[in-house]
């Protein structure tokens, strides 16, 4: 994909300038752009690395280099539908950075996300690169070990305190970027329905000819009966919680990474790509994280070292920002149960689309057309054919059936 024309020497030149570290202005000397992200580690945006070279006006004989990673929308192709949208897609994310990280940074000075830039266009993000500060993107098809998810958890659930920290002195800041216009929330549930239909139908091809797995088919043609899963996921979404943050909505491994010492022991996380915010319960993200990330030893070992992780570590947070709300292990346990919905969105969709082969089709998991013929045919249902796919399903099938999540549903369901 070519370079956009619009990454030039007068948009470099403004984005440096705009950090504040120095009041001097700065001329351009060259640069380059190339992709930042192979296929299949990023749908939702364009994503370029950019590396220039630079000096200060009156300082010409000192030239420096850097490297920045830039982000825009994406036009056409399975975005096409949503056209007319871009400012509630992405405009969220450079609020995010200028506005909230801001004025978290009044609270507390953290390295949790990448330092940020000003960008003259309103709906593109500019970073800083990480790669040039030894940081690395774990392989989405290993996925994450413990001590991987450890500190993934930790700085999730600071920034969670500090949101709450931040609500608190500047609701504004916090209802600005959660706050949606009503069609875009209305096409939006749509695609999300149909994105949850076909990802069911998908999962129910899979499991056909696995007789053993008689209950979770049947548990799947409950699911896809008059909508009856969205209609409680619908129902958890409107819940009203008495914990409530900020959360990025779309944690899975390669929109975070992680830095190394010379052992080879990971030491830091930057977590990145804030376009999909709400305002809710935090541990939807926890949910979310837990179902997409982490590999087959940390899901069947250490998830409730991880609930008590994350439960310490908020605690230790609110406290520390003078927030008088806890969260204690029982009533996290209680609405892990509560979000069982989006479990099963998380392990029937959204791991399969994580763990790839390759890119996958957008396109066929947002249309209805995919749901009018049979889904073997379908490019959705190639993501359950995948190698790293077989290699963990049907295993995460069994460790959600040995919670109860598909008990849990299936008589949640029948009340409906």
């Amino acid at each position: 994909m070519a370079a956009p024309d619009w990454i030039s020497a007068e948009f470099l030149k403004a984005c440096l300038e705009s950090t504040g570290d120095s009041h001097q202005e700065i001329t351009v000397i060259g640069f380059t752009i190339e992709p930042a992200a192979p296929p299949g580690n990023n749908y939702g945006c364009i994503v370029h690395r950019v590396k220039l070279e630079f000096k200060y006006i009156g300082d010409e004989l000192n030239v420096q280099s850097t490297s920045l990673i830039i982000k825009s929308p994406v036009v056409g192709g399975f975005m096409e539908g949503f056209s007319d949208f871009a400012i509630d897609i992405y405009g969220r994310e450079p609020k995010y950075y200028n506005e909230f990280i801001s004025e978290t940074y009044k609270i507390e000075i953290h390295d949790i996300v990448p330092k940020h830039y000003i960008s003259p266009r309103p709906l593109c993000v500019v970073l800083e690169d990480l790669k040039t500060s030894g940081y690395l993107m774990a392989d989405r098809h290993e996925l994450l070990d413990y001590e991987h998810c450890c500190l993934y958890v930790k700085a999730s659930a600071k920034l969670h305190a500090l949101s709450m920290a931040v609500y608190k002195k500047r609701p504004d800041v916090i209802e600005s970027l959660v706050e949606e216009r009503q069609v875009f929330a209305e096409k939006f549930q749509e695609a999300f329905r149909i994105m949850w239909l076909v990802s069911l139908k998908c999962m129910g091809a899979y499991l056909e000819d696995k007789p053993c797995y008689k209950k979770i088919s049947d548990f799947i043609d409950k699911a896809c009966e008059n909508d009856n899963l969205h209609q409680l996921h619908l129902q958890t979404e409107k819940e009203n919680y008495s914990i409530k943050a900020l959360i990025q909505g779309d944690p899975w491994c390669t929109n975070m990474m992680f830095k190394y010492d010379d052992a080879g022991q990971v030491v830091g996380l930057k977590i990145f790509d804030f376009q999909s915010l709400k305002f809710t319960s935090p541990i939807r993200e926890l949910v979310t994280f837990l179902g997409a990330s982490p590999n087959l030893e940390v899901r069947e070992t250490k998830l409730d070292d991880l609930y008590h992780l994350y439960c310490d570590h908020i605690n230790t947070n609110l406290e520390r920002f003078g927030c008088p709300e806890r969260l204690s292990y029982e009533n996290l346990k209680s609405e892990l149960i509560f979000q069982s919905p989006l479990v099963i969105l998380i392990a029937f969709m959204m791991l399969p689309f994580c763990i790839a082969d390759g890119k996958a089709d957008m396109e066929s998991l947002l249309t209805e057309d995919t749901l009018k013929r049979p889904i073997k045919e379908s490019p959705a249902y190639k993501l359950y054919e995948g190698k790293t796919f077989r290699k963990l399903y049907p295993k995460v099938l069994d460790l959600l059936a040995e919670e109860g999540v598909f008990e849990y549903l299936m008589q949640k369901m029948d009340q409906l």
